[in-house]
């Protein structure tokens, strides 16, 4: 058995890393835990301040509180289909909301403009997420011929 380079990585071992149901589960697991965190305002997950600053409105607020909600639709989504979609239809799932986010985030970014919007400002805030959309996107990339 031949063996192989040090350092680089087969693609037997990536399709093994990236597992759709385990991607979709944890991501969704992990951005419905921040998102109920958002919507509740605790802690650091007070995203009207982290957004617009301490002056923020009560309309800042609401809104950070409307996109908490709708993203939380969509973590539960992945939760589900990692949980009860199998093969190829849950590899399309997960490559439809890591790519959905990622639009989201460039569309996101085109709109802000000179805003100064604290998150699009600090990559500590849109760097995760847009990693975790991405391992989405490539874990159902990966498994399209599951069966």
């Amino acid at each position: 058995m031949a063996k192989r380079p040090q350092g680089r990585v087969s693609e037997m071992d990536l399709k093994t890393i990236f597992q759709p149901k385990w991607w979709l589960t944890g991501v969704g697991a992990l951005f419905t835990l921040f998102m109920l965190l958002t919507y509740a305002e605790i802690g650091p997950f007070d995203a009207a301040e982290t957004g617009w600053g301490a002056n923020h409105t009560v309309n800042d607020a609401f809104y950070e509180k409307a996109w908490a909600a709708t993203f939380l639709t969509i973590a539960i989504i992945s939760i589900v289909s990692g949980q009860f979609v199998e093969g190829r239809s849950q590899a399309i799932l997960a490559m439809t909301i890591g790519g959905g986010n990622i639009l989201t985030f460039i569309l996101v970014f085109l709109a802000v403009g000179d805003l100064d919007y604290g998150f699009t400002e600090n990559p500590g805030n849109w760097a995760p997420p847009m990693i975790m959309a991405a391992g989405l996107l490539l874990s159902g990339y990966l498994h399209l011929d599951d069966e």
